[in-house]
Order: structure tokens, then C-alpha cells, then sequence
């Protein structure tokens, strides 16, 4: 093993671990796995920045560009309509609405797949009555699933297409993920509908449907005239973190310390619990910052978002239209501080008042999305044009007479001649976070190539599988892509196995089409942990769920999906 080789392992596998702690933002961890990779000489200094230039990264951003549009149009309105038409099942109401976040992601980025049937289902939820914990995880599980069928459905397939081409000479066609795509999807969304309803089956009481109570992060400050003052802490019934008085923290582990009037309490519990206190007159929304009643809504802050990292006191896009973050439904483990000291991070819902503009302006320069429309949201677009550039775009990839990045590239050109698309504003809302990321460890997982670390690793696996076997190592990249992708994003997975997946087909003599199929199916089926896709966590808050219901719920999904996936490669690759 050389110097770069070993190098190349040791940068790859911490960044990895990093990307599992998820402390920092993930293209800060990229940048600096690329910049010491150019620092080691594993990444030559000419091809530094190529990521941002490889067809992969620019196929996802016009992708992207073109989602803002169709999230205007009618369609997501008339496809609420149809499956309410299916109310009368929640079965039925529960698998129409994953089946259409799958067909969605199938000719788009499965994350703006999410985003678009989130407001869709929300509505539903509140309509019918069916509990969002029934709902959310069933659709960003079936938009991962559709994404499998396409090459633009997910970073992943993108990324083993122009592993292909470079390969080879010739990358994926449009719909050739299909043939193993289709299954795996069926597979997955049959095992959605027959085990979501059991894995949760203790949110029915009696028969009836209940939604999980959410716990929320809320400062709160005593009233004047609360029958609370002079209450010990340790009679408090909600869950408190941290007691202010006078701007001093109160020592909260002394459960004898009395309660005063205009103390601030940090607490954690649910709205209706808070809701109560305030109307008995114990309890009020603090006067500091307040601004005048007004609208009340919930937004979900997406991984493109600008809040993602930072504290309640640094969001200076609500406080200076005059909106109030009331409560937060944050996954921090630990609270320390006062509610400003709070962090945010993706999945987190912002609970908010303020007036609707003002609310509709935050959310747009914060990039969170609005759980439902907001008053003053502008009217969808009545005409369907902007599908039917799409459609065309979708046409001309698959019939291959322009690769991926010409054709949506046209479609972009084609929206923003006809108005439906500014392209300042639009590229200011992209997914840059994903983008950058994606675009650092493209030379990252070149490197592994070029330093023979692949062929080196797939070399050692070789050696330990069956010689007469094609389908073992098929079988053992989508294994180690199950494995490696609940901790770790799939766009990164499938840089890193790409090259031993390739350099594994020509120790093998099999072609390489199935093996990286393989890996990017298995870096994409990513139902176990809440951290592994960005589609997890943004509806980890919405459910609300824990950590295990993801480990409940996900593993028939992964079995039935990759089991299918699997079976389908053989048939039709091998």
C-alpha cells in the first residue's frame, strides 16, 4: 500500500465519521477533505474545482431551478384533490399520496420530490384527520424509492452515470435505472403500505386514530397574576430547562426555588399543554421583541436553508419584519442557555406569528418551507406550460438524443425566456449546501481511482468471493452501500464505492453496469436512521419521530427493496 493510497483511505473514512456526527455543516467538512486531499497531492491543484463543473452537479442544479417552477403550477393543488378523492380509505389516502411522492421523484431530485408533497400531505393530514406520523415517513420513504428509476431522480444515480462514462465512455440512459428501479420501488412501497400502519400501531386508541403529541421548545414568561408565583420548581409540571430572573440564570437543580411573576421559563411540552397555561393567565408569550398579533403558521427548515446552524437570537430575517419564533420543535439533545441560545437544524419546525407577509418574506430569505399556504402566497400558475418544457426535457434525455445536463439545461433556458423563471432569485433559493458538498467530493472520489486505491480494495474483496459466482459482488456493494449510507449521505457513499465498485467488475470480468447499479441503489435505499438521507430528517419533526422508529419502520423497506433490487439486476444485467 502507498503513501497516497493509504492517504487517501485514512481522509475518506474521517470524513465518513464526520458526516456521521453531523455537528458541522456538511460542505464545510467537504471543503476541508478537499482541501487537505490538494494539500496531500491526492487531488492535483488544476482539478480542485472540476466538481463544479461535472455534469452531475449541473443536471442536479437545473433540476432544482426547475422544481421552484412546477412548486407554482396548479399540479400539486389538483393532485391534493384526486387523492382526497380517496379520503374515504386511509389505506388507500395513505399509499395515493406515497405513490405520488415515487412518481414525482422519478423525474426529479428526490429532496424536491419531498418538499413538494409536504405542504400536499400536510393539508391532507389536517383535512381527513389521518396523524401526520402515518404520512410523513411513508412519503419521504417513497420519494427515495421513485428516485431509483431514473438517472435524475437521485445524486447517487447521477453520480454512478458519469462513473460509467468515465469508465467506459458511455453513461447510464435516462430510464436504464428502471429495470431494477421499478422493482425495488414496487417492493418498498408494497412494504410501506402493509407494515407503516403496524410499526405504528400504537398511535390508535380504541380503533381511532390518534396523532402523536409533539413536544415543543418554548420561552415562557410568568404572569403577573399567576397562581404559579411562589410555587416551588419542583411542582412545575412541564419539562423546564432554564429559569431567568433579571437577566441572571436561576440554579433549576434547587427544586425548593420559588416561582416570581416575570421570570422566564425555558420549556419543553406540548403546544396544547402551553396553550392552556396561557389562557389560564399563569403563563404568556414574553413582551421583549413581541410584535402584534397576527398570522400563526409552521415551517419546516429545509437543508438549504440559512437557519441551518444557527441560533433563535441570530434570526434577524423573522425579528426584523417583527415576526416571533413562539416555539421550535428542535432535536437538540441538550438545551443550554435561554431559547436564543437554541440551534437549529434541518427538520426543525419553526412555530411563528407575525403578519403574513411578513411571515411569507422570512421564510423566503430563510429558505424554510411553510407548512401550507400562507395567505398571502401568490396564486399558482393556471397554465401548464412549464410541465409540458418539462415533459419535453424528460423526452429528449430519455431517448438519449442529448445527454441529461443539455436537455434540462434547455428546459431552464426555455422557462426563463418565457418569464415563468427569474434566475437571479432562483439560483439565490438552490440547495447550495447539497451542491457544494456534492461538487468537493467529486475529486475526492477520483482520487480513489487515480491513487489505485479501488482497484487495490477491490482487488482484497476479490479474493475473498466465490470466482463462480457474478452475482456476489453485486451483492456485496449494495450490501456495503446498505451499510455505509444510514450514517452517511448517498451522494458521498457513491462517490466513495463507485471506483472499487468498477474496479470490482473487472476483477470479476462482469461488466460494471451492475455493480454500480448495485451501489447506487443500496446508498439510496436509506430507510434506518434519521441522519442518513436529508429527506429523514426533515420529516423527523414533522411525525414527530424518535430515533428507533426509523430502525422500526425502515428495515422491511430496506429488506423488500433491496431484495427486489437485487433480483432485478440479476435478471436483467447479468
Amino acid at each position: 500500500m502507498t503513501f497516497e493510497q493509504a492517504a487517501i483511505i485514512i481522509l475518506l473514512a474521517g470524513l465518513l465519521v464526520v458526516f456521521a456526527l453531523d455537528r458541522w455543516r456538511m460542505e464545510i467538512v467537504a471543503l476541508a477533505g478537499l482541501g487537505i486531499a490538494a494539500l496531500l497531492g491526492l487531488v492535483p491543484v488544476r482539478d480542485v474545482f472540476s466538481g463544479f463543473a461535472n455534469p452531475a452537479v449541473i443536471t442536479v442544479v437545473e433540476i432544482l431551478l426547475i422544481v421552484q417552477v412546477l412548486a407554482r403550477t396548479r399540479l400539486l393543488d389538483d393532485l391534493a384533490k384526486h387523492i382526497l378523492g380517496l379520503a374515504g380509505s386511509q389505506t388507500l389516502t395513505v399509499a395515493a399520496m406515497a405513490a405520488a411522492s415515487a412518481l414525482l421523484s422519478v423525474i426529479m431530485n428526490n429532496i424536491g420530490a419531498l418538499a413538494l408533497m409536504i405542504p400536499v400531505a400536510t393539508s391532507i393530514c389536517r383535512t381527513t384527520g389521518i396523524p401526520p406520523r402515518r404520512v410523513m415517513m411513508p412519503i419521504a420513504f417513497a420519494a427515495l424509492l421513485g428516485g431509483l428509476c431514473s438517472v435524475v431522480g437521485t445524486p447517487a444515480n447521477l453520480i454512478a452515470s458519469q462513473q460509467l462514462q468515465a469508465a467506459t465512455g458511455r453513461g447510464f440512459g435516462f430510464f436504464d435505472f428502471a429495470w431494477a428501479g421499478i422493482p425495488a420501488a414496487i417492493a418498498g412501497l408494497i412494504a410501506i403500505v402493509i407494515w407503516m400502519p403496524r410499526a405504528f400501531r400504537e398511535d390508535s386508541v380504541e380503533g381511532e386514530l390518534r396523532p402523536a403529541a409533539q413536544k415543543v421548545v418554548a420561552e415562557l414568561e410568568v404572569s403577573p397574576a399567576s397562581t404559579l408565583a411562589g410555587q416551588p420548581l419542583s411542582g412545575f409540571t412541564m419539562a423546564l430547562h432554564a429559569v431567568s430572573r433579571d437577566g441572571a440564570h436561576l440554579f433549576i437543580a434547587r427544586g425548593d426555588t420559588p416561582v416570581q411573576p416575570g421570570d422566564l421559563l425555558l420549556v419543553e411540552a406540548t403546544l396544547d399543554e402551553i396553550e392552556t397555561a396561557v389562557k389560564a393567565g399563569d403563563l404568556q408569550w414574553p413582551r421583549r421583541g413581541a410584535t402584534l398579533p397576527g398570522e400563526r403558521t409552521e415551517a419546516v427548515i429545509m437543508p438549504e436553508s440559512t437557519l441551518v446552524g444557527s441560533r433563535i437570537a441570530t434570526a434577524e430575517p423573522f425579528s426584523r419584519r417583527g415576526v416571533r419564533i413562539l416555539a421550535v420543535s428542535a432535536r437538540t439533545p441538550r438545551l443550554e442557555g435561554g431559547f436564543g441560545d437554541v440551534r437549529l437544524s434541518i427538520g426543525d419546525i419553526l412555530h411563528l406569528e407575525g403578519h403574513a407577509e411578513a411571515i411569507a418574506e422570512a421564510l423566503a430569505e430563510t429558505e424554510a418551507l411553510a407548512l401550507g399556504r400562507l395567505p398571502t402566497s401568490p396564486p399558482p400558475l393556471e397554465t401548464r406550460l412549464p410541465l409540458g418544457f418539462f415533459m419535453l426535457g424528460v423526452a429528449l434525455a430519455a431517448t438519449g438524443f442529448v445527454p441529461p445536463e443539455i436537455a434540462f439545461g434547455l428546459v431552464v433556458l426555455a422557462l426563463a425566456a418565457s418569464g415563468y423563471l427569474n434566475l437571479r432569485s432562483g439560483l439565490a433559493d438552490l440547495n447550495w449546501p447539497i451542491l457544494i458538498m456534492l461538487a468537493a467530493m467529486i475529486p475526492l472520489g477520483l482520487a480513489v481511482e487515480t491513487t489505485g486505491t479501488a482497484q487495490m480494495l477491490a482487488a482484497g474483496l476479490t479474493t475473498a468471493l466465490p470466482s463462480d459466482m457474478a452475482l456476489m459482488p453485486v451483492a456485496v456493494v449494495l450490501l456495503l452501500a446498505v451499510l455505509i449510507t444510514p450514517f452517511v449521505n448517498n451522494a458521498s457513499t457513491a462517490i466513495v464505492l463507485g471506483p472499487v465498485a468498477i474496479g470490482l467488475a473487472q476483477m470479476a470480468g462482469i461488466p460494471p453496469e451492475p455493480v454500480l447499479l448495485a451501489a447506487a441503489m443500496g446508498a439510496s435505499i436509506d430507510f434506518l436512521t434519521p441522519f442518513g438521507h436529508h429527506n429523514n430528517m426533515v420529516v423527523m419533526g414533522l411525525g414527530p419521530y424518535r430515533f428507533a422508529d426509523y430502525l422500526r419502520a425502515g428495515w422491511p423497506v430496506t429488506l423488500a427493496a433491496a431484495g427486489a433490487g437485487l433480483a432485478a439486476i440479476w435478471a436483467f444485467w447479468i
